[in-house]
């Protein structure tokens, strides 16, 4: 067994043997009853001690879930504050705890948003969609945000702004503005989406971290390597300005859903995918992509690499009638 110490206060114990000797229910039954500050002294103990380890192994993480969850309704504030300030440095933080965390109020989450970088680009999009603008404000703070989302986040809030007074006064009144909501509803559908797309999205890092990078020439390289196409049409297809049709087709036959798909879109067209209208034509083109649309295009594509000369090949690809989607 690893021996890892750190002291909480009063408190000092090993990290490895709390975890192992402590069960769930053990602490479940310390945050019912006893001393009124047990739980948070627990809390903070294990949090502390987490944070301590250079490396923590998978079970380490799990662990901590299994400890902190139970007691995380029955700790204070501060406590809830303490753990997110200690956890936003963390490379690898408890799942579990890091969405309780998240979805606290930003008087509580703040550190995570802003500084945590266990948080994927859905899972951003997916706190803007639940929380609205409070999350949406302090997450426009983290430093290497996906400009898609930066340009969703001042979307969003010039859409709430722009709002006319009868509008804001009656939207304040239901609780939630009216046109925050509706770009929360289609953010949410998105959400749903890619959170079941995981192994796709973990297959896609390279082609994302270029799209990132703002250099046509290193996302169209991947491309053309991923579908089997020719570089030179993979190139036009990234760099087209004037429309996103192939691009979506490409994206389809890659197996991205609407999330990806639109943040790979907006990385790399930054000047047209902005605004909640934008948001939905996209969406709904995309989903109108069919099956048969994608392989007729992509064997379509191929045979530019067999033969250049083909008919369609001056226009380096463009969507073909037979296989445009309906």
């Amino acid at each position: 067994m690893r021996q890892r110490f750190c002291a909480c206060g009063s408190v000092s114990f090993c990290f490895s043997r709390v975890l192992i000797s402590v069960s769930s229910a053990i602490f479940r039954q310390l945050a019912s009853g006893g001393e009124a500050q047990r739980p948070d002294r627990l809390f903070r103990a294990a949090v502390s001690a987490f944070a301590s380890l250079t490396r923590p192994t998978r079970r380490e993480i799990t662990q901590l879930d299994d400890l902190a969850l139970p007691l995380f309704e029955h700790v204070r504030v501060e406590t809830r504050r303490y753990a997110a300030a200690v956890l936003c440095e963390c490379a690898s933080p408890p799942p579990g705890l890091l969405r309780k965390l998240s979805n606290e109020p930003v008087a509580i989450s703040a550190p995570l948003l802003v500084r945590s970088q266990a948080f994927a680009d859905t899972d951003l999009i997916g706190l803007i969609a639940r929380h609205g603008l409070s999350h949406a404000r302090v997450i426009a703070r983290r430093a290497d945000l996906n400009p898609a989302i930066t340009a969703l986040i001042r979307a969003l809030s010039a859409q709430t702004d722009g709002a006319s007074p009868v509008t804001f006064a009656r939207s304040a009144a239901e609780g939630i503005g009216a046109l925050e909501e509706g770009v929360r509803n289609r953010l949410r559908h998105m959400v749903r989406a890619a959170n079941a797309s995981g192994t796709v999205r973990d297959r896609n890092t390279a082609l994302v971290d270029a799209a990132r990078s703002n250099s046509i020439e290193a996302f169209a390289t991947i491309l053309a390597g991923r579908l089997a196409i020719p570089l030179a049409l993979a190139m036009d297809i990234a760099g087209d300005q004037a429309s996103s049709e192939r691009l979506m087709i490409a994206l389809r036959a890659l197996g991205l859903e609407d999330a990806e798909a639109y943040l790979m879109t907006a990385t790399l067209h930054r000047d047209r995918v902005l605004d909640r209208i934008t948001i939905q034509r996209f969406v709904e083109r995309y989903r109108a992509i069919r099956h048969e649309t994608v392989q007729a295009q992509l064997g379509f594509w191929r045979r530019l690499r067999e033969d250049p000369n083909q008919p369609g090949s001056r226009e380096l690809g463009l969507v073909q009638p037979a296989a445009t989607s309906k």
